[in-house]
């Protein structure tokens, strides 16, 4: 089911009564990235690849934020900015991008595991969404996306075109540490559509690293 723009994701998981957020967290089939992680310098947590496992270098009190270069992309017009957390822009193609926070989400959180907090709040959207089908994607882990020099881990669901239904792309990242998320969605028309506005989409933002 594709989640569109502007469906928040709820701040209060625990009173959705269709919503089984420990019992989700509980069939994770991700990789746990609990693991106590040795003190590295700030410069490498910025310089270096966050991946699920690197979650833990991101600490209660962080803000992670992103960059939003799609305004001054070529081919997109911007409909909102930041409102109630979120950007949306629609494509001359017809796409439709929403950039957006979650509210918290501690009822989501596993404790010390980026990804399996990913997959409960993919649950918790759409219960229908399993861990297996979801697929890790890169975005730019940066200042800026020109600045960018590495990559931060999501996980995507994808769901192609049926009938009126368009194709859509959804990549999210819940941070145990903060209870707090990044939400990016791509919708368009028709599949090929989809995956040159995806890539489009991901040149032209950027996960702001806290600190």
């Amino acid at each position: 089911m594709p989640i569109e723009p502007g469906a928040p994701v709820q701040s209060d998981p625990a009173s959705s009564a269709g919503a089984e957020p420990s019992s989700g967290a509980g069939q994770s089939s991700g990789t746990a990235d609990s693991t106590v992680l040795p003190p590295i310098p700030r410069a490498e947590i910025i310089g270096e690849d966050m991946t699920f496992e690197r979650g833990g270098y991101i600490e209660e009190a962080d803000m992670v934020a992103f960059s939003d270069g799609v305004s001054r992309a070529g081919g997109w017009s911007q409909e909102k900015l930041l409102v109630n957390g979120e950007s949306v822009y629609v494509s001359e193609a017809g796409c439709t991008a929403s950039l957006r926070y979650t509210a918290a989400q501690a009822p989501l959180v596993v404790e010390g595991n980026d990804r399996a907090s990913t997959e409960a709040l993919f649950r918790f959207m759409d219960p229908s969404i399993l861990p297996e089908y979801l697929v890790p994607t890169s975005w730019l882990w940066g200042q800026t996306p020109s600045e960018s020099t590495a990559s931060i881990e999501f996980l995507t669901y994808v769901q192609e075109a049926t009938g009126e239904a368009p194709a859509s792309a959804v990549s999210l990242r819940l941070f145990h540490a903060t209870g707090t998320g990044l939400a990016f969605t791509v919708s368009c028309p028709a599949n090929d559509e989809l995956t040159a506005a995806v890539a489009d989409i991901r040149s032209r933002i950027s996960v702001v690293p806290p600190g």
